[in-house]
């Protein structure tokens, strides 16, 4: 029957007037909703037979176990070991210390195999960490080639050239993506064995300032490897 105050609606008008308005986003629940009923129908699930009851443990372990682990995955990739890691991609050492000798027994294993670019890095790091030993050097983390030439160049004025020119070799070859050669890798051997026998002459101040802008030759011991 028509009211009468307009004119009448069919039926089929009706149901299709009624559904377009159900379609609306206003009455669909959002997604955090959706997910809510989702969880909590789960969670259904996990009570006693017929649904009643309280959660069974299996259940509650599996639901723990799930959120722990979406917890850790937003931890590891927004949190401080994430950040650190990507950190540590350009160092340069082992996380456990490691003596001038592991260095030379390294530089020379890798020499002898033809690798000689990386054996002069192990070679480089040999002399820094032998010259820390002797409290030459100061012991301190991130030491770039230049410093290291520049100090102890100053402890060791006769060397100060070829120090200089190990400090470039080492960046050319570790940041510079240059290949090593034989005879390169057997001058800075050579300075090695040089420095390890020779006497430090009271070091002056370097002045680091002048030093080029360069990368850590060894960083500090709890870097990994990159």
């Amino acid at each position: 029957m028509a009211s009468s105050g307009g004119p009448a609606i069919s039926r089929p008008r009706g149901q299709e007037l009624a559904r377009r308005e159900l379609a609306r986003s206003i009455y669909r629940p959002s997604w955090l909703a959706r997910i809510w009923h989702d969880i909590t129908h789960w969670l259904g699930s996990l009570r006693g037979t017929g649904g009643t009851g309280a959660p069974s443990w299996w259940g509650l372990a599996l639901l723990a176990l799930a959120v722990a682990a979406i917890i850790a995955v937003v931890v590891y990739w927004l949190g401080p070991t994430r950040r650190s890691q990507r950190a540590a991609d350009r160092a340069v050492a082992d996380a456990a210390p490691r003596s001038a000798r592991d260095y030379r027994d390294a530089a020379e294993e890798l020499a002898a195999n033809g690798n000689f670019g990386a054996a002069i890095i192990e070679r480089i790091r040999a002399i820094v960490v032998d010259l820390e030993t002797r409290d030459v050097l100061l012991r301190r983390p991130a030491r770039t080639a230049m410093e290291l030439a520049a100090e102890a160049g100053a402890a060791f004025p006769a060397e100060a050239t070829a120090l200089a020119a190990a400090a470039r070799g080492f960046d050319d070859v570790r940041y510079g993506g240059r290949a090593g050669t034989e005879r390169a890798y057997q001058r800075i051997r050579d300075l090695d064995i040089r420095l390890a026998a020779a006497v430090a002459a009271t070091p002056a101040e370097p002045d680091l300032a002048q030093a080029p802008a360069s990368h850590a030759v060894v960083p500090p011991a709890s870097a990994p490897v990159a």
